[in-house]
């Protein structure tokens, strides 16, 4: 029975003299593990802000701001080219720069889509399916000849879009139309 008490109190006062640097240990771990969650984990939650929003001028809004107070970004319209129904234009450049002249200060992006042709046409925006991630933006919108509607996008939703920054726009329905890329820098 000694020798197991003896065991017992060399092992209790290891503990004890060494418990201060298993706390420490401990702390310091989790704090690691805490920062690498949040930083690992926050790409995963960029659809979480409050995600796209479609309406008219007068009644949308997109986290909480009106879009009549918004600037419209980026005009989309639906025309026939050449005999072909399409988005114009076929190539846009957003720029969500946060600093210097001009820079978006975390400003909702405001698309407006109009349908000049004769019937209803879709405007569906999403990723690259090659290069989407499970929280890639993906939107449709079906527009009645002659109607406009805009969509509010909160900025954090354009960040984490794709891994290559290009999102496509187009009539997925419309097998002879013709699509467009519309290219994120930020």
């Amino acid at each position: 029975m000694p020798i197991h008490e003896s065991t017992d109190v060399m092992f209790n006062h290891y503990m004890v003299s060494k418990g201060g640097f298993m706390m420490r240990g401990s702390v310091i771990f989790s704090g690691f593990l805490l920062f690498g969650l949040l930083c690992v984990g926050s790409p995963v939650f960029a659809l979480q802000s409050g995600g796209v929003e479609i309406g008219d001028l007068e009644t949308g809004s997109v986290t909480g701001q009106p879009f009549k107070r918004l600037d419209v970004d980026l005009a989309f319209t639906a025309m026939q080219i050449s005999g072909k129904n399409a988005w114009y234009p076929p190539t846009a450049i957003l720029s969500l720069v946060a600093g210097g002249t001009g820079g978006r200060a975390g400003r909702p992006v405001l698309f407006q889509v109009t349908n000049t042709l004769s019937t209803d046409y879709t405007f569906h925006l999403s990723a690259d399916s090659a290069m989407a991630g499970p929280t890639s933006l993906n939107t449709t919108l079906v527009l009645k000849p002659g109607e406009t509607k805009y969509i509010g996008i909160p900025t954090s939703d354009l960040t984490y879009v794709t891994a290559n920054n290009l999102l496509i726009y187009g009539n997925p329905a419309d097998k002879g139309g013709l699509s467009g890329q519309l290219l994120v820098i930020r």
